[in-house]
């Protein structure tokens, strides 16, 4: 059984570096740029490293990088917060079905669909150039183990038989300037993915600290989770992680990271990722005036919500 998963991985690894291969031919500069609507989606190479980016029409400038992939080590994962991302793993190491709103360039989906070979991941997103970007330049294929709608997170969720239950659910949505959808960041929508977790499930959310509801969205995640754990990175994005399954405590969380860990051989450090975890007091002192933050719901977004820009 160990040497057919290894086999598998062998292969499906050639079978993404094959679909990279043409990358090592390109100039470095800007590889795949198309129109969007209301923004550019723009793929940049540098040496062995692309970046894709949602670039505002406003300004033509954006400093928020959706996705990034060393393409000489594909299953690398570059960005810290997307590390972050897979300590889902920590509270179900063997999911039977994940669900992710946000897709960018498919870099979580295309590690988990590698390292989890009998794992169903369903994908969500609203912009088809951003998908076609990931097919053509970040080595995603899909297949009948990972899928995208070309969907609204939300509805996407909505729509789902009741009876589907998923292990993991993540949501990383963001658009180039840096906008959060509010249909995202609910107390109604946290209780229905609540709803479509499985007994032990566990919701990750990708947010930005300088987002002006920052807190809001932290105390909205709280009123459905009983346990609630952050992992900053520097003074960029957090990562939420919310289950309603038994507490762990930090040393199970990092003991549990260093399993994954040394399983999966991940060339990422998951184990540093554990060990920053903020819970408990901890979390709350981290937070500015989380005490004070609302409760955010459905019909009552916020004054100045959809004039949040953060560039």
């Amino acid at each position: 059984m160990i040497d057919d998963y290894k086999n598998w991985q062998a292969i499906n690894l050639g079978a993404i570096g094959q679909r990279l291969a043409w990358l090592q031919q390109q100039p470095d500069g800007i590889i795949f740029c198309k129109d969007a609507g209301v923004h550019y989606v723009a793929v940049r190479k540098d040496k062995y490293q692309i970046n894709l980016s949602l670039v505002e029409k406003v300004n033509l400038h954006t400093d928020l990088l959706q996705s990034v992939c060393n393409f000489q080590n594909p299953l690398h994962l570059v960005s810290e917060y997307t590390q972050a991302m897979m300590l889902g793993l920590v509270w179900q190491s063997q999911p039977q079905r994940i669900y992710i709103a946000g897709f960018g360039g498919g870099r979580i989906p295309l590690v988990l669909h590698h390292y989890l070979p009998e794992t169903v991941i369903e994908c969500a997103d609203v912009d088809p150039i951003a998908i076609e970007a990931a097919t053509q330049c970040f080595g995603v294929q899909f297949d009948g183990r990972i899928t995208v709608a070309i969907e609204d997170g939300r509805e996407y969720l909505e729509q789902q038989n009741p009876d589907i239950k998923y292990d993991i659910i993540m949501t990383d949505v963001f658009f180039g300037n840096g906008y959060f959808p509010h249909r995202l960041a609910t107390k109604e929508f946290y209780e229905l993915c609540e709803k479509r977790l499985s007994s032990e499930g566990v919701v990750l959310v990708n947010l930005l600290q300088r987002d002006e509801f920052y807190a809001e969205k932290i105390k909205t995640f709280q009123s459905v989770f009983s346990q609630v754990c952050l992992c900053p990175w520097k003074d960029i994005n957090s990562v939420l992680i919310g289950s309603n399954s038994a507490i762990l405590e930090k040393d199970e969380i990092v003991s549990r990271a260093k399993y994954l860990q040394d399983g999966h051989q991940f060339s990422f450090p998951l184990t540093d990722r554990a060990q920053e975890v903020k819970l408990g007091t901890e979390l709350a002192e981290a937070i500015p005036n989380l005490d004070q933050a609302q409760i955010l719901h459905d019909d009552s977004p916020p004054a100045g919500y959809f004039d949040c820009w953060l560039f």
